[in-house]
């Protein structure tokens, strides 16, 4: 083994899923974990994933495109664009606006009515409180000032603060904030999350594939 291949493996160990390259391995074409992860933020049990697509870039003709960390749809038609962020002027209302607008003008087709633009939801898991009140999670909707109702227009953005930390608070959602701030396996709450940590982190096929995945990521 080169110095550079155990330099690597070396940073595998040290990586959590706030980290891109190991979110990026992990998350990759895995329904299973993405549905569970969609499933506790949303507080929606019975959600179904039915694609996953990591790193998908949304190209824009007329304007800045971006690329999406985490984009999944369920068995409703609904998409999610999920976004591990570590730095707070990533994840502001703006590029929350930005995220959104890039789901809609993606998944409109010329000539369609604008009624058939998906329910969308824009999911920011950040590294701090990038809202700064204290709570585990964020919900933003467009709301009539008028009358104080939902507008209801089928876009949903969420912050989820990654630096939530209670320990009075045994819900599922902490759990799953903590368990992405975790390097070790053996200290996640969540089995779904805690074997394929292991098996990237431990076994020998999950360790080579994020060595291949991290050599690739560094040349692009």
């Amino acid at each position: 083994m080169t110095e550079k291949q155990q330099r690597i493996r070396n940073a595998i160990q040290d990586f959590c899923l706030m980290d891109d390259e190991f979110m990026t391995a992990f998350f990759d074409n895995n329904i299973e974990c993405t549905e569970y992860v969609l499933r506790i933020i949303l507080d929606k049990p019975d959600l179904q994933v039915t694609a996953v697509h990591n790193q998908w870039n949304v190209t824009n003709l007329y304007g800045r495109s971006g690329r999406l960390d985490i984009k999944a749809v369920d068995n409703a038609g609904r998409f999610y664009d999920i976004e591990i962020q570590r730095a707070d002027k990533g994840a502001g209302a703006k590029r929350a606006r930005f995220n959104s607008a890039l789901l809609d003008t993606r998944f409109l087709q010329a000539g369609q009515s604008t009624e058939a633009l998906p329910e969308t939801y824009v999911i920011f898991i950040t590294e701090k409180d990038v809202r700064k009140k204290g709570r585990a999670i964020y919900l933003i909707e467009r709301v009539d000032i008028a009358t104080g109702e939902l507008f209801n227009d089928g876009e949903h953005i969420i912050f989820v603060n990654g630096a939530y930390d209670n320990p009075d608070d045994d819900s599922e959602l902490a759990k799953l904030i903590h368990d992405f701030r975790c390097t070790d396996a053996d200290q996640m709450y969540l089995p779904e999350l805690a074997n394929k940590t292991r098996y990237l982190k431990v076994d020998p096929k999950g360790v080579e594939q994020m060595c291949k995945l991290m050599e690739e990521m560094r040349e692009e």
